[in-house]
């Protein structure tokens, strides 16, 4: 004799958690990592866009001061 599995309705929170394939955390924890490597590549590349920028400028004064 068979015994049948439980049965869970779908609109119980045990069949919500029980559909969840990651854990929480591992979505916090990505979100986490992607904050912080934007504010990294945000922190390094602001100023090298600056520098540029400004060097683009000294050098359209040299050409037109020569």
């Amino acid at each position: 004799m068979a015994i049948d599995p439980e049965i869970i309705p779908p609109h119980n929170s045990m069949s919500r958690d029980s559909t969840r394939r990651s854990p929480r955390w591992i979505i916090f924890a990505a979100g986490g990592v992607g904050v912080l490597f934007l504010v990294h590549l945000l922190k390094n590349l602001l100023p090298a866009i600056g520098m540029m920028l400004m060097l683009a400028f000294i050098f359209n004064q040299a050409k037109k001061a020569a």
